[in-house]
């Protein structure tokens, strides 16, 4: 059928309701289509989310993993660099002690190692072992004063005999009680040994917070 057996606005309107229908099919498409399109650029955002949040974990943990292992080569470093200080420091402290045998520095010394000794113990009857070539140095004159003094310090008079058993060291002495059940190892050796701990960790605090 042709449009002229219809009356004109009848046309019209029809033509008018399907143009609507169309517009209305179409808008209700590009509805759809741009809900598609939000679905998948909310998609594609969390996917890409999950990715960033996947690369960013995965960062975090290489980053943690180099990190922890830089601090280690770091400490591993730090204690070979103070390890070496103390080695250092060991040898020079054997070398002045070689060279100070003879001299009244070395005298001194003893003397003061006694006195803490003695103090230390505060036993009446003391026993000192000493170094054989040392043995002129301890007359019954040095172990008199040295009792005096920590008689004077500890108002314990102690009677110092000075053994025939000799020890076999760098210097120093060692002093126990008369009955041998206490002992005061105060050898230089035993003095370097005991001060190692204290300056390995006085040098790793420092070099910690110079690092």
């Amino acid at each position: 059928m042709s449009d002229e057996y219809f009356n004109p606005e009848i046309i019209n309107k029809i033509r008018e309701n399907t143009n609507k229908l169309i517009k209305d099919i179409v808008s209700s498409q590009q509805k759809e289509i741009l809900e598609i399109d939000k679905d998948t650029e909310t998609k594609i955002q969390q996917k890409k989310g999950e990715i960033i949040e996947a690369a960013k974990t995965k960062a975090e943990a290489v980053f943690s993993k180099e990190k922890a292992k830089q601090e280690l080569d770091l400490r591993l470093k730090l204690t070979k660099f103070r390890d070496e200080l103390v080695d250092e420091f060991i040898t020079k402290a054997t070398e002045k002690i070689k060279t100070m045998s003879n001299t009244k520095e070395y005298e001194k010394s003893l003397e003061n190692l006694l006195a803490v000794a003695i103090l230390t113990l505060s036993e009446p009857g003391i026993i000192v072992h000493c170094r054989k070539q040392d043995q002129k140095i301890f007359s019954n004159q040095f172990l008199s004063i040295a009792a005096d003094k920590a008689e004077k310090e500890n108002n314990v008079k102690s009677k110092i005999t000075l053994s025939n058993e000799f020890i076999d060291c760098m210097g120093g002495l060692i002093v126990e009680t008369s009955d041998r059940k206490i002992s005061i190892n105060n050898t230089y050796e035993k003095r370097i040994d005991r001060a190692l701990g204290k300056i390995k960790r006085e040098l790793s605090l420092m070099l910690t917070k110079e690092g």
